[in-house]
């Protein structure tokens, strides 16, 4: 077993985090009160009571209603410079920050422009921590609607953050398959804009098949329920479609249920499924990265030689340039020359 201690210093690169689910009831709290916003308790203990979910679509519920502390371009640069420095602090160098513009155009009428100026300053605050951010900017199924086209048009426009590399799908994938959304989808990808998408969540093996052969899908959020269709999984394994999985989420959602010993990662990466290891909403989930993988280590078998794959794999899975994929990749041989400990 790796030491807590040396774990921390492991350079990380995650790929699947909420901006908007890394709120930390501590920053909520902070945020309701610049904002002048009830939010019917005023402690941080009252508010982590809160975070106990019955079901994905309880979850979304209590997500959406997180939201109202983000009123501004400076709420938004708060939320994301909270979330960065954790970041900085666990040693994780590349992020992929997934970000939900509906949420902010559509509901708090804030311009493209802040929008997309909040991000941008966002990033530039993270790159002087030693963090590279980019976003992924984010459809949520239901809420932007399939022929709105809001994400799309943001994403192609004139407003577009710098960072933006990819637009993703999240949301209730069985009340709103990715059939829906092709359309919108098309036109990001015609702009040359790739696709990431939550599928194989609340919903099973043939949202991913969808994800990948309607919307053309880099990457699969969470996927777990790919393993529903033994076919499917030897797809994956012959594609090597990375899968962005997040333990704590699907077990805290009842996504996979029986604890983080019976979640399914071990079985992926028994099957040379090409996993990552991520966080999701790590503010709700009250998790970080390294907690993750610690959890990984202890309940699944992954020793320092894993860990280190994991993020090999996170790093080429990427939308990061060859130069700092090469950085990142000759910094992780270091530390795995150091030694494990394990």
């Amino acid at each position: 077993m790796i030491p807590a201690a040396r774990l921390a210093t492991l350079p990380k690169v995650e790929l699947h985090l909420h901006l908007e689910g890394s709120l930390r009831p501590a920053t909520v709290l902070a945020l309701a009160e610049r904002n002048g916003i009830d939010l019917g308790c005023d402690d941080e203990d009252a508010l982590v009571e809160r975070y106990r979910f019955r079901d994905f679509l309880h979850f979304i519920e209590l997500f959406y209603a997180g939201l109202s502390v983000l009123q501004t371009p400076d709420d938004l640069v708060t939320a994301a410079d909270a979330l960065t420095t954790e970041l900085a602090a666990q040693n994780v160098r590349w992020a992929e920050i997934t970000t939900t513009p509906q949420a902010h155009l559509a509901h708090r009428g804030l311009a493209a422009a802040e929008y997309a100026g909040a991000l941008d300053q966002a990033q530039r605050n993270a790159a002087a921590k030693g963090v590279e951010v980019r976003w992924i900017l984010d459809i949520s199924r239901g809420d932007e609607l399939p022929d709105d086209h809001l994400t799309a048009g943001l994403l192609t426009g004139p407003d577009a953050p710098a960072g933006a590399v990819a637009m993703g799908l999240g949301g209730p994938e069985a009340e709103w398959p990715a059939r829906l959304y092709v359309d919108t989808f098309a036109q990001a990808r015609a702009a040359g804009v790739p696709a990431v998408v939550h599928a194989g969540e609340a919903a099973g093996p043939q949202s991913v098949v969808d994800a990948l052969d309607l919307l053309h899908s880099q990457r699969i959020g969470h996927g777990v329920r790919a393993l529903e269709d033994p076919a499917l999984v030897e797809r994956l394994v012959a594609e090597q479609v990375p899968i962005e999985v997040s333990p704590t989420s699907n077990v805290l959602l009842g996504i996979t249920p029986g604890g983080i010993e019976r979640h399914p990662i071990g079985e992926l990466l028994r099957r040379g499924v090409n996993v990552s290891v991520n966080t999701d909403d790590p503010g709700y989930f009250l998790t970080t990265l390294t907690r993750e993988l610690e959890l990984v280590q202890a309940h699944h078998g992954v020793d320092g030689a894993g860990l280190v794959a994991l993020q090999r794999r996170a790093i080429e899975a990427s939308f990061a340039p060859a130069a700092t994929r090469d950085a990142f990749l000759d910094e992780l041989a270091k530390w795995e020359a150091a030694g494990h400990d394990d």
